[in-house]
């Protein structure tokens, strides 16, 4: 399954250093999980877009979708992008 995760950036926030926080991240769970695959991170050309960062990775199979939830590193990445994200939206498809 693909997942896209779409972040709207809480005002004043540079989505360049959100962006390279997202793929420092998303490497490491690569790196971590052999069955997620595939991350991108994607900045939006257009301020004023309802998203400003999209992050795109593969999950080889649904039923690994809540191990990845709870992996440690995706808290830490949560937590350190709480204070900077105004709202967040997922969609997963095969």
């Amino acid at each position: 399954m693909k997942r896209c995760v779409l972040l709207k950036l809480k005002e004043g926030v540079d989505p360049v250093q959100v962006q390279e926080k997202l793929w420092q991240g998303y490497r490491k769970l690569d790196g971590t999980l052999d069955w997620l695959t595939h991350p991108v991170i994607h900045r939006s050309c257009r301020s004023g877009d309802d998203y400003d960062l999209m992050a795109v990775f593969n999950i080889e199979e649904e039923e690994k979708l809540e191990a990845y939830l709870a992996h440690p590193l995706m808290a830490k990445m949560t937590e350190a992008l709480e204070d900077l994200v105004e709202r967040k939206a997922v969609f997963d498809h095969y």
